[in-house]
């Protein structure tokens, strides 16, 4: 398989670090070495997650878990670089606790505070069924300054399916990665699928995990603010990188995309990865 990557890797200004592909313009090698020494502090709440597993989606949760406070407003990912602003990482090292933040690297990649923690450090890993995660990743390449469109719905899928997507690089090494640490009580693990089936009960586990107590009517509050619907009108109102962010949002959509023989090779590919593991995904 190492040969065949080789055989088709995006076009544009990616550039391969440490085996995984980053777009040049947006998260440059300087931000990824500073990530070595990248400080996590004692009272930071960190939202870990592959891409388009409903980051934006928890990231609102947290916040307003978290009381809502202006200066957390804005997700700050520590490795991105937007163009023509400071990095996020030297505007983190400057913003006051408590911070809130999100990450899509793989944790050989993650500052040490992260990946190994040993203060008090929160963190939530969001997952998502990679299927959907797949289809979500196409939507999201199409619409997105800076990244390269993909060629087809085809070859996309090819791509995800060996690992050569931007920013994380292979699904199931970067999630399995980080499930290592199910069972350190600095991580919560999240299913995008329960926060869909049942949003109040994540809610409530979420606030539990950072400590924080609950009203019914902040949590009446919580639920509306982050409803699909208020969640467009919000990132609609945003900068240009989360305009295209929310899309349907539902499970089950990549049976709207997947042909029989790419979901037979992928599901072959998830059984293979995926035994032993103990974690498990809700495709329907």
């Amino acid at each position: 398989m190492a040969s065949s990557q080789q055989d088709h890797l995006p076009e544009g200004p990616y550039e391969e670090y440490r085996g995984i592909l980053f777009p040049t313009a947006l998260i440059p090698k300087e931000c990824l070495e500073a990530m070595k020494t990248f400080e996590i502090r004692d009272d930071d709440v960190v939202i870990v997650s592959y891409p388009k597993s409903g980051t934006n989606w928890m990231f609102e949760v947290v916040h307003e878990i978290l009381g809502g406070k202006k200066e957390n407003s804005s997700p700050m990912e520590p490795e991105f670089c937007p163009p023509g602003q400071q990095p996020h990482y030297i505007q983190l090292r400057e913003t006051p606790s408590p911070r809130l933040m999100f990450t899509h690297l793989h944790p050989k990649m993650a500052p040490p505070g992260l990946a190994a923690p040993v203060n008090k450090v929160k963190t939530i890993v969001l997952l998502r069924n990679p299927k959907d995660v797949c289809v979500s990743f196409y939507h999201y390449l199409q619409k997105s300054p800076h990244l390269k469109s993909p060629e087809s719905w085809e070859q996309h899928n090819k791509d995800f399916f060996n690992g050569k997507m931007p920013f994380s690089g292979d699904y199931f090494d970067h999630v399995l990665g980080w499930w290592k640490m199910r069972d350190d009580p600095h991580f919560l693990f999240v299913k995008y699928e329960d926060m869909k089936k049942d949003i109040r009960s994540s809610v409530k586990t979420i606030a539990a995990f950072l400590e924080k107590e609950l009203t019914d009517e902040h949590l009446a509050l919580i639920l509306n603010s982050c409803s699909l619907e208020s969640m467009r009108k919000t990132l609609a109102e945003s900068d240009a990188w989360r305009k295209n962010i929310v899309r349907n949002g539902m499970v089950a959509d990549w049976k709207n995309h997947f042909s029989a023989e790419e979901s037979a090779r992928f599901d072959q590919k998830y059984r293979e990865r995926m035994a032993g593991t103990g974690l498990e995904f809700d495709f329907q």
